[in-house]
C-alpha cells in the first residue's frame, strides 16, 4: 500500500507541475503550437537520465524514493499520451510540417535530453 501511495503522491506533484508549465506556455504562444508538451517531455527525459545515475550510485535509498520520483513525479509530469493525441490531430488536420517538427522535437529532443541528463548525473557523481 505504501508503494501505491508514493506513486500517487508523486503523480499528483508531477501532474500539477505539468499543468503549471502548460498554462505558462499557453500564455506565451503555446495554444498555437503545443510546446508545453515538448518541454514537459524533454525536461522529464533529462531528469530521468539524472535520476537513473543518482539512484544507481545511491543504492542504499529506499525503493520507495525511486517510486516517488521516477514512477510518480516524472510519470505524472511527462505527457506521452497527450503528445500522441496532439501529433495525431496535427496529422489529421493536414498540418504536416508542424507534425514533423513536433515529432522530431519530442523524440530527438527527448532522447538528447535523456542522454544529457545521464551525462550530467555522471559528472555530478
Amino acid at each position: 500500500m505504501e508503494k501505491i501511495l508514493c506513486v500517487a503522491l508523486g503523480g499528483g506533484i508531477g501532474a500539477a507541475c505539468r499543468y503549471i508549465l502548460t498554462e505558462l506556455c499557453n500564455m506565451h504562444g503555446g495554444a498555437f503550437f503545443p510546446y508545453g508538451t515538448v518541454l514537459a517531455n524533454v525536461i522529464g527525459s533529462f531528469l530521468i537520465g539524472v535520476l537513473f545515475v543518482f539512484f544507481n550510485s545511491h543504492s542504499s535509498l529506499s525503493p520507495l524514493v525511486k517510486l516517488l520520483f521516477v514512477t510518480g513525479v516524472l510519470g505524472g509530469f511527462t505527457t506521452f499520451s497527450t503528445y500522441n493525441m496532439e501529433l495525431l490531430t496535427m496529422a489529421r488536420t493536414g498540418e504536416f510540417t508542424f507534425a514533423l517538427l513536433y515529432l522530431g522535437l519530442n523524440v530527438i529532443g527527448g532522447f538528447a535530453a535523456c542522454w544529457l541528463g545521464y551525462a550530467a548525473g555522471n559528472a555530478i557523481v
